[in-house]
């Protein structure tokens, strides 16, 4: 009966081992996912406002070119007779 309870408490600290093993694998995969998760929404808040600047700058462009298409089409109005 001693071997078969020798045995049965190196599977146990065994278990526990593996049980230890396992959470530090763990908390390893929870502090690369909580870098990446923070990585990302700064990426995006970055992309956020790159992406205002590009309608700002477009929105300008547009202003500008309306401006100029009126102006050349006052050209090309005929004389009124």
């Amino acid at each position: 009966m001693g071997y078969g309870r020798t045995l049965f408490c190196m599977n146990y600290e065994q278990a526990i081992k593996d049980l230890q093993d396992n959470l530090v694998v763990i908390a390893e995969i929870e502090r690369r996912q909580s870098r990446m998760l923070l990585e990302h929404s700064e990426y995006l808040g970055e992309m956020t406002e790159y992406r205002r600047r590009i309608d700002h700058n477009l929105a300008e462009i547009t202003d500008k070119l309306n401006g100029l298409i009126g102006y050349v089409d006052g050209f090309r109005t005929p004389p009124a007779p």
